[in-house]
């Protein structure tokens, strides 16, 4: 398995396009680029990352962004800004092609998310942005996410059982644990639709450490893997204070390719 990073792990003290240029400088070669802002993902903004990626050997296999500040509205019942931010939507895929991104890793609505938007429209919705991102070559990779309704096994058994589209999936051990759940719960589901992985680490006392801190057996992982065809990278992704060094990162994926 190809080992990468998502640049969120920077956040804040890096910019992205650093971001890109220090892990590649430690052997990353793939990753998942978190765009931090709007104006991150702008056209300009993507042809400069992706000639940044190019000259660092550098793949960009998935896409990321600030969630909260703009998914929840693609579910608006207000249909302005709905459409609004459908916009928003499209500008962000085209940013991930420009990339060479194959999947946006999807949040969606938040849990307390306050509206009272049926299943049906939700589903709509979906098969919209599936629609618009397959046109740019990308894949919606809806995350489980612990304070988003994709935490919620049943929501998400309900949401794939009801989009008609291509709906793919983005498997996140750290979040499974913040949601008190096995991440081979979230895995039963997604099957061979799962398209992007999202590797940490964690303990009784941690639900989220860099990989090699912790007790998770990667080695169990790996053969659940092979089971549903798992063929995509394994993106290491904890927070800011789960290391100390980018060495500690390039330590962290010579364990997992070593395992994984």
């Amino acid at each position: 398995m190809d080992i990468g990073i998502s640049t969120a792990i920077f956040y804040p003290d890096e910019i992205t396009e650093d971001a890109i240029r220090l892990v590649a400088s430690k052997g990353f070669r793939t990753g998942e680029i978190f765009a931090n802002s709007f104006s991150e993902f702008t056209e300009e903004y993507g042809h400069m990352l992706s000639d940044i990626a190019k000259k660092s050997d550098f793949k960009v296999s998935s896409i990321h962004t600030v969630s909260s500040a703009f998914e929840p509205y693609l579910f608006d019942r207000y249909e302005r800004r709905r459409d609004d931010f459908f916009r928003i939507f499209k500008d962000f895929v085209k940013f991930g092609s420009i990339l060479g991104a194959r999947v946006y890793t999807f949040h969606g609505l938040v849990s307390n998310h306050g509206n009272k938007i049926q299943m049906k429209d939700i589903i709509y919705v979906y098969e919209k942005m599936i629609d618009a991102a397959g046109e740019q070559g990308i894949s919606i990779g809806q995350e489980n996410v612990s304070w988003c309704l994709s935490g919620d096994i049943e929501y998400l058994k309900r949401l794939k059982d009801g989009v008609k589209g291509p709906l793919k999936f983005t498997l996140d051990i750290k979040q499974a644990v913040k949601a008190g759940r096995s991440p081979y719960e979230y895995l039963d589901i997604y099957g061979s639709d799962l398209v992007n992985l999202h590797l940490n680490d964690n303990d009784r006392e941690h639900a989220c450490l860099l990989p090699g801190a912790g007790t998770f057996d990667y080695r169990e992982l790996k053969a659940r893997l092979e089971r549903v065809g798992y063929e995509g990278p394994g993106i290491i992704e904890v927070y800011r204070d789960n290391y100390d060094s980018v060495e500690d990162l390039a330590r962290s994926r010579r364990l997992l390719a070593g395992l994984l």
